[in-house]
Parts: structure tokens; C-alpha cells; sequence
């Protein structure tokens, strides 16, 4: 893996993201770890252990593959790019053929995209992920899916976690009107109250809307990974070889163990930068 000489987020918003999340992954852990699990079995019980290793297992899977999505260089300045003879080079930002990229000053080829914010072409450009600061694309689309993986798994089980220890264990301070009021406006209400308690309902708030909004990402891209398609190319199949084919080119040959960790190594098919034949096959299917 390539590592992006510019890696920090350039834009205010990316920023604001990116801090956020690199704040909440930890605030999170220890909130699971060291308040919820021992509230809910106690501060002697064995089973804190029992939770205590799958916590460390998704901290450090969402933590890697957030850093290695960060880090790796997907752009199309760090291949040596060989022109096709005899192809026609269009004039434009982005293009499904091979195009010249003015604001690069160079030729890019298909399914490459510029990010004005990047500042580079793409290869296989997806999309500008405001929470890991940089775009999606070929080299780097294996460890944002697999981040969002662990994110929905981590927060669908931190959410089961909060439900039972808010509204069980420490039902009689929180079954009331007041916590519905903290949890609908929850940063108005840290104006005001700066209990514990109200802590404890942000956290809780935090991974609700997250567990619900990685869910909806993990479908989305999913759906789009499966299609062999980009964002860019969501209503069409011009590059689709088939569901399985289609998710080694983003997580690679050893696609059915890049889910364990960011550093298995996975070689992809593709050099993402040819994809005529790649088009030519995916339309025989069709």
C-alpha cells in the first residue's frame, strides 16, 4: 500500500468529520467497556471478560481500516499510465473513457474522477467520504467497506448494550419524560444539564442514529459492490462480471478473510486503470 503524502483532511467539513469520529470511536469503547458491560453484570462478574474481547476486536478493526482507507494512495499519480493506441482521448473531469483531467494536466483513464477537494484523479473513483477525509476509490474501496462492517457491527451491539442498561438496569433515573426530552435534543439539554446522566443519553443517541446510518451505508455500497458499478454508475451495469467476481475486485482473491483484518493480504484483480476488456466481458453477460 501506497501511502497519500497529503493525508490530512484539506476542508472544513472533512475536518469536523473526521475529528468527530476519530473522538467518539474511543469515547465509545470506554463508555461499553467500563461503564455499560460491569452495569450490567457487575463489577466482579466474568462476563465483563466474555464482552471484553469482542469490543477489542471491532475497536481495532474499526480503528485499521479507518487509518488504512486514510492512508492508502488511490490516485491515479501513483501508476504509470499507458495509453491505449488508437484511443480517442476525451476532454473533461471525469468520463467513463480514457479523458484528459485539465486541472491535473494529464491524461486519466476510465472510471477515473477528479475531487476538487483531493485534489487528484481517482482510480475508480467512488465517492468523497467526509468521515475518513479522503475519496473512495480502487486501492482503498476493500478497507472503507470493511470499516463500515465493523462500524454497523460495533454500534448495533454497543445500541443492544445501552437499551438494556438505560431502560433496565437503570430504568428508574431514566423511564421518564425528561430522558425523551434529553434524547430529542441532546446538545440543547448539555447546555443546560451536565449530569452524567446526560452523557450517557448522547452516547446512547450517538449510536442509535449511527447503527441506522452504517446500515443504510453498509446495503447502499454493498448493493453497488455487488453490481460491480461505483456511485457515479448506479443505474447502470456496464462493468458488472457477476456478484462474486465483483466483490474480488474490491476486496481482492482473499476476499472471504479481509474481514479479520486490514493487514491480510488480498491482491485485486484489477489494475483499475484497463477496463475495456473488463466492459467487453460485462456486456457478453448481459
Amino acid at each position: 500500500m501506497r501511502i497519500r503524502k497529503h493525508f490530512f483532511p484539506r476542508s472544513l467539513q472533512d475536518i469536523v468529520a473526521t475529528a468527530f469520529m476519530s473522538a467518539i470511536i474511543p469515547i465509545t469503547f470506554w463508555f461499553e467497556v467500563y461503564v455499560v458491560i460491569p452495569g450490567i453484570h457487575g463489577t466482579e462478574s466474568l462476563f465483563n471478560w466474555v464482552h471484553f474481547g469482542p469490543a477489542l476486536f471491532l475497536l481495532f478493526n474499526v480503528s485499521a481500516n479507518m487509518l488504512a482507507t486514510i492512508l492508502c494512495d488511490t490516485s491515479s499519480g501513483t501508476e504509470i499510465i499507458n495509453v491505449p493506441p488508437n484511443v480517442a482521448i476525451a476532454s473533461g473531469l471525469g468520463s467513463k473513457s480514457w479523458h484528459l483531467c485539465s486541472t491535473c494536466e494529464a491524461v486519466a483513464p476510465p472510471r477515473s474522477w477528479h475531487c476538487n477537494t483531493c485534489r487528484a484523479c481517482v482510480l475508480k473513483r467512488d465517492h468523497h467520504c467526509v468521515f475518513t477525509g479522503c475519496c473512495i476509490g480502487h486501492k482503498n474501496h476493500r478497507y472503507f467497506i470493511t470499516f463500515v462492517l465493523h462500524l454497523f457491527v460495533s454500534t448495533l451491539y454497543a445500541s443492544i448494550l445501552n437499551n438494556y442498561f438505560i431502560w433496565f438496569v437503570r430504568g428508574d433515573e431514566f423511564r421518564n419524560w425528561a430522558s425523551v426530552v434529553k434524547i430529542v435534543f441532546p446538545l440543547a439539554m448539555l447546555m443546560i444539564d451536565t449530569s452524567t446522566k446526560q452523557y450517557y443519553l448522547v452516547i446512547y443517541l450517538i449510536n442509535m442514529v449511527g447503527m441506522l446510518f452504517t446500515g443504510v451505508l453498509l446495503i447502499y455500497h454493498g448493493r453497488l459492490i455487488l453490481s460491480g458499478s461505483v456511485v457515479h454508475e448506479r443505474n447502470s451495469r456496464d462493468f458488472d462480471l457477476g456478484r462474486m467476481v465483483n466483490l474480488r475486485m474490491v476486496l481482492g482473491k482473499r476476499w472471504y478473510l479481509t474481514w479479520l483484518t486490514p493487514f491480510t493480504k488480498s491482491e485485486l484483480p484489477h489494475d483499475g486503470i484497463n477496463w475495456d476488456l473488463v466492459q467487453k466481458e460485462a456486456s457478453k453477460n448481459k
